[in-house]
């Protein structure tokens, strides 16, 4: 009997379990997603191989999930990630608990290389890890082949194996960040495991997804019409680039979108559009957005002019889209049409990703998972050929789809626009007086970088993702003009470990302002704040042009703050260049390091003489996590 190559991925309810899937295929082997609790004896007669996923459960608490326990007695090869290791230490007698540090983002371990899971890879190297819970103790048998020193000097367990049962406490299917976890993978599933992969299985996968994405449109949407946003952006130009291979023009209708708050580009993104194809029509629907309402349990929220909170924020926005798309059913005389939407993985996965039958992990509401486009979905009305694929698979089918190569690498602009990029507020006041975290920080700094560095505890709050779950905390801010890039970097990443239940992003002053000398001002979403924030984004992508460094650059977030310093009245700007391949996780680009100085200087001198009432400008220095791309 020949043995299979194909590959069964564990869900526990990670975040990135989609992601090990596709570094399994990636490396030619075929992968399926499985349940978390399936059956050994089912997996045993069509795999040959098993990887466990990271969970945002804790392994050692009572009613965690488990996988079938003949999975770890049984001859298949088993990799454990995350909490797959934790959950093979406490399956086998080991201990696992909570620790005081979490650990969210890069952090260099070392690794035994002789041994077969770390053949070719650098002894030292960095790894994302993203957990609170750490492996205490072994169980028998179980050898430690990866490890490195914790802040607070105790030593952390980052792989373990016992024969072909072996756990990482990293995750390798993020390479963005774990750059050696591709060649962890190849070393499990070819040294490990001994399987040989199909060396053409990638390509022919790209083409049968065209094939079968095709295929599932026709069969979903049959003879009705289909209405689809388009903004431009490389997911709905490739949704709408697949319905149009199978739906006529004269029932695909494309519109996009004029809610307000886009760049100043909309001429160009519909010539662009049109360019490949697309029949699109523009919408203004300002008013519609400002006056956007919604009700969620029972109670009104809106209008969206007067909201500050981002889940009410974008559940108004999701839903005026849905409004929008009912006038147009209505306008073309239909009785109902399918709704195209170009949502991508990241998107479904932060939106709600079920763990088991008892939990959803939600880290933030996308605009096109709301609930009334979920109900389109349960009415099968909804279609979305993509919600699969990350942000880099669909780029190659855009180019295999034929797409101009401006359209598909253009930089993603969200679908909620600007407004996700105004942190509102209905205050207008002083801050007040230091929090007792803020002095904590304060303390932490000035043991740990023996610099002048001052830190502020802003008023504001962000969405972060720490441990696959969301949090919506405090965001610190640093201001030393001649602070060390090495030191900025690891800022980053140590103030959101140290104080994990109270900040979980941090900023650095680009401007001369000092920061203590500040005041909230009144800001919602209304025209006078959007153009403000418009001007701003504007300027960073005149001078990302003028460098050269569209393409090196995958997403530059602008962020409006309602917070002035220096004087009354008056807003901050926060720069958010980053870099990633699929947006579940990304890295913080800085001056000196990644990006140059004087780009940013050039950048900041621009905002702050050229666009009315903003006094300071700062740079994002957090990677994702624990923070996420955008900050709401």
């Amino acid at each position: 009997m020949i043995k299979p190559i194909n590959v069964a991925v564990l869900d526990a309810g990670g975040q990135y379990v989609d992601l090990v899937r596709k570094a399994v295929q990636r490396l030619g082997f075929p992968a399926d997603v499985l349940p978390l609790n399936t059956d050994i004896g089912k997996i045993q007669e069509a795999y040959s191989a098993i990887i466990i996923s990271g969970s945002p459960a804790s392994s050692h608490e009572g009613g965690a999930p488990q996988p079938d326990p003949n999975i770890w007695t049984s001859d298949l090869p088993v990799l454990g990630i995350c909490y797959g290791m934790q959950a093979m230490v406490v399956a086998n007698g080991g201990q696992v608990a909570k620790n005081a540090i979490r650990e969210d983002g890069r952090v260099t371990t070392h690794v035994d290389t002789t041994h077969p899971l770390f053949r070719g890879t650098k002894a030292e190297f960095t790894g994302l890890f993203t957990h609170g819970d750490f492996v205490q103790s072994l169980p028998d048998g179980y050898n430690m082949i990866g490890s490195h020193k914790m802040p607070d000097g105790a030593t952390a367990y980052s792989a373990i194996a016992n024969g072909s049962k072996l756990g990482v406490q990293f995750h390798p299917e993020v390479f963005d960040d774990t750059p050696e976890g591709y060649q962890v993978f190849k070393n499990f599933l070819e040294d490990v495991a001994g399987l040989k992969p199909d060396p053409t299985f990638q390509h022919s996968q790209i083409k049968q997804r065209i094939e079968q994405k095709v295929q599932a449109i026709t069969e979903q949407v049959g003879d009705s019409h289909v209405i689809a946003f388009v903004s431009g952006g490389v997911d709905s130009s490739v949704a709408a680039t697949l319905a149009a291979r199978v739906i006529p023009k004269e029932r695909l209708h494309a519109f996009y979108i004029d809610s307000g708050f886009m760049r100043d580009e909309d001429d160009e993104v519909v010539d662009t559009l049109r360019a490949v194809g697309l029949s699109v029509e523009k919408i203004d629907a300002v008013s519609d957005f400002e006056n956007g309402e919604v009700n969620i349990d029972g109670k009104k929220y809106g209008p969206l002019s007067s909201v500050t909170d981002p889940e009410e924020k974008r559940k108004i926005i999701g839903k005026v889209f849905i409004d929008i798309q009912n006038a147009q059913i209505a306008k073309l005389n239909l009785d109902n049409a399918y709704l195209l939407q170009g949502t991508n993985a990241a998107d479904r996965i932060e939106s709600g990703h079920s763990i088991g039958d008892s939990h959803t992990m939600t880290i933030k509401t996308h605009h096109n998972q709301v609930k009334e486009v979920q109900d389109l979905k349960a009415q099968g009305l909804l279609v979305e050929p993509l919600d699969d694929l990350f942000k880099d698979e669909i780029r190659e089918l855009g180019k295999e789809l034929g797409l101009p190569e401006e359209l598909v690498q253009r930089q993603p602009f969200p679908g909620p626009g600007l407004a996700i990029r105004m942190i509102a507020t209905d205050q207008s006041d002083v801050m007040h007086e230091p929090h007792e975290d803020q002095v904590k920080i304060q303390e932490f700094l000035d043991t740990q970088t023996k610099t002048n560095l001052t830190a502020h505890l802003l008023p504001i709050r962000s969405v972060g993702v720490g441990g696959d779950e969301r949090s919506h905390l405090s965001v610190v801010a640093l201001q030393d003009p001649s602070l060390d890039r090495a030191v900025l970097a690891s800022l980053g990443s140590e103030l959101p470990a140290h104080f994990r239940l109270s900040v979980n992003r941090v900023i650095y002053a680009l401007g001369p302002n000092p920061l203590d000398d500040c005041s909230i001002t009144k800001t919602l979403l209304t025209r006078e704040t959007s153009n403000q924030l418009r001007e701003a984004d504007a300027i960073v992508f005149h001078e990302m042009r003028e460098a050269g460094l569209m393409r090196k650059i995958i997403q530059f977030p602008v962020v409006l703050l309602p917070l002035s310093f220096g004087e009354s009245g008056g807003r901050s700007i926060v720069l958010r260049p980053v870099i990633t391949s699929t947006f579940m996780t990304v890295q913080a680009m800085l001056p000196g390091r990644d990006l140059p100085e004087e780009f940013f200087k050039t950048i900041t001198e621009r905002i702050l003489s050229k666009v009315p009432h903003i006094n300071q400008v700062f740079l994002d220095i957090t990677n994702k996590p624990p923070a996420t791309t955008e900050w709401e």
